[in-house]
């Protein structure tokens, strides 16, 4: 970023054909390799692209630092598609920052120089990328980095650092909240936060039971930089992601564009300084979702109360989340059907306790439960991946021919 150049973080663990898809989508120039990524050294001779070592001999000097207008670009972010293809959202270092200052006036008094922030959220994700890391050292305060997951370390170093701060997807949340035999582990906690996806209400009853803290939820997409709704700040209602951040517009819409009314639902509609710009060399997908006076279709579908507290109750997507994470049926599908042995393949959601949300794909052909499961492996993240598989003798097609997940699920 201080050459100037747009970053695009990827995870180190993506398989090698899932990483080429994201590199066809964001065509980077060069890739920076970390001590994670160093497998990916040994496991392919040419990605098209420089791979640069970042152990490698650093220069003589630093170049310098370049100056930036609020409108250039700073991230890529990369969204798994509706399609075969990822999109990629384009987010500039306005959005970025409003973001940021957003986030820093919502938490009490503010976020401050002696805030200690755990890291654990994926830095290729847009909620720990700029909700926990950049919004914590913008004002000076410390971020202390867990590489991985594990709920019994972070518990450790949220007593050893004495943490204030901490962010978590639900998953997070419900494994902190039967880890460890020590109540008082996070009394140093000023601000509880979940998001992601919804917090389960016997989660949040649980954490405030046992650790007397109240997690408050917020939402917010990748194109928003994430923030749109939070309950920091404010009264907490549980299963309730909050109000409206200042500086953002949120409107309820029904399918035609009409708002409703209060207390009715309607597809979430915002607009803010923080949303993106829109999705690299996709002029179609961007003016699908976005204005040309920047309202932003979320796709969610809410509710407010009478107190201007916004429920989420439905998706207009076929989306399904895990342990967070987005991931889009058609993209699942289409992987799938490279195997020689698959017809035909239809991935819905179910619920699931630890993530939330699971993958169960239906397929039609020959093909093994295991064999797909190691093809599947191969070619995908392991959160998108199947953990179950239906066969069927066929599946449910619309009149248009469109195949109807809706049947399945």
């Amino acid at each position: 970023m201080g050459l100037g150049a747009q970053v695009i973080p990827l995870p180190a663990n993506n398989p090698i054909p899932e990483i080429e898809r994201k590199f066809a989508a964001s065509k980077p120039d060069a890739v920076v390799l970390g001590s994670t990524a160093q497998w990916i050294l040994a496991e392919t001779d040419d990605l098209g692209v420089p791979l640069i070592d970042i152990h490698a001999e650093p220069p003589a000097e630093a170049p310098p630092v370049v100056e930036c207008d609020e409108d250039d670009l700073a991230f890529l972010l990369l969204t798994s598609g509706v399609t075969s293809d990822a999109k990629v959202a384009m987010l500039s270092h306005g959005n970025l920052a409003w973001a940021q200052k957003a986030i820093q006036a919502r938490v009490g008094e503010g976020l401050q120089h002696d805030d200690v922030s755990l890291g654990v959220l994926p830095f290729s994700h847009i909620f720990g990328l700029n909700m926990v890391l950049f919004a914590t050292l913008r004002v000076g305060g410390t971020v202390v980095m867990q590489s991985r997951f594990d709920a019994d370390e972070s518990l450790q170093l949220i007593k050893k650092h004495q943490i204030t701060i901490l962010s978590g997807a639900p998953p997070m949340w419900r494994r902190w909240l039967h880890a460890g035999d020590d109540d008082t582990v996070m009394s140093s906690l000023r601000h509880a936060s979940s998001g992601a996806a919804a917090l389960p209400l016997e989660v949040f009853h649980g954490i405030r039971d046992r650790f007397g803290i109240e997690v408050a939820e917020g939402y917010g997409l990748t194109e928003t930089s994430p923030i749109i709704t939070w309950s920091r700040g404010i009264e907490i209602k549980p299963s309730s992601v909050g109000q409206v951040i200042e500086g953002a517009q949120v409107i309820l819409v029904d399918p035609d564009g009409t708002p409703v009314d209060r207390g009715d639902t309607g597809e979430v509609v915002v607009r803010s300084p923080g949303v993106f710009k829109g999705y690299l060399d996709s002029a179609e997908l961007t003016d699908a979702v976005l204005t040309p006076d920047g309202w932003f279709w979320t796709g969610d579908v809410g509710v407010f109360d009478d107190d201007d507290y916004l429920y989420l109750v439905d998706r207009v997507k076929d989306l399904i989340i895990v342990s967070g994470f987005n991931v889009y049926p058609a993209e699942v599908e289409n992987v799938l059907m490279e195997h020689p042995g698959v017809r035909g393949a239809v991935v819905t959601g179910v619920a699931d306790v630890d993530t939330g949300e699971a993958v169960v794909a239906h397929v039609l052909g020959t093909a093994t439960a295991e064999e797909l499961a190691t093809f599947a492996r191969s070619n995908m993240s392991r959160y998108k991946c199947p953990v179950e598989y239906r066969f069927v003798d066929e599946l449910p097609v619309a009149a248009s021919g469109k195949l109807i997940r809706r049947e399945l699920r």
